[in-house]
């Protein structure tokens, strides 16, 4: 069995997406991941969101004008040296974890990139289903939150 991939969700990560998440409700909402991979995991460090004015109660799309515009003010306004593109997320106003559709999205999206990808769905429970994908196939993850402490 292959150890699964450690996905490290760091710094204000979770609070970022609770935040957009609410906001947007009862709608969708979705954007990039910004992080890095170190020793073989992928650390989640800020959402950004990317505006989908046909958002709906079940569904979201990155548009990827849009989507490059935000990433690249969110690296100049956050500036730290490790930060870049590692996936995407959305939330779900009903609790439900990710699609068929949205899992097959990421692993077509992975095919483009040398390192593996996550997702995240944020639900209205305030919990989060994590996903990841490699050349194209789904990845199984094991998810880390440093100590609160710390």
């Amino acid at each position: 069995m292959k150890t699964p991939l450690r996905v490290w969700l760091a710094g204000p990560i979770t609070t970022e997406l609770a935040h957009f998440a609410s906001a947007a409700a009862p709608l969708e909402t979705g954007g990039l991941l910004l992080g890095w991979w170190e020793n073989g995991a992928i650390v989640v460090r800020h959402a950004v969101e990317v505006p989908d004015q046909q958002a709906g109660r079940s569904s979201w799309t990155r548009r990827p004008r849009a989507a490059r515009s935000v990433l690249k003010a969110a690296l100049a306004d956050l500036d730290h040296p490790l930060l870049g593109y590692i996936g995407d997320w959305h939330s779900h106003p009903e609790v439900c974890h990710a699609s068929g559709r949205d899992i097959q999205s990421l692993a077509l999206t992975s095919e483009q990139y040398t390192l593996p990808l996550v997702l995240i769905v944020h639900l209205p429970d305030h919990t989060v289903d994590v996903r990841a994908a490699h050349h194209g196939r789904s990845c199984s993850v094991s998810i880390s939150r440093p100590d609160p402490r710390t």
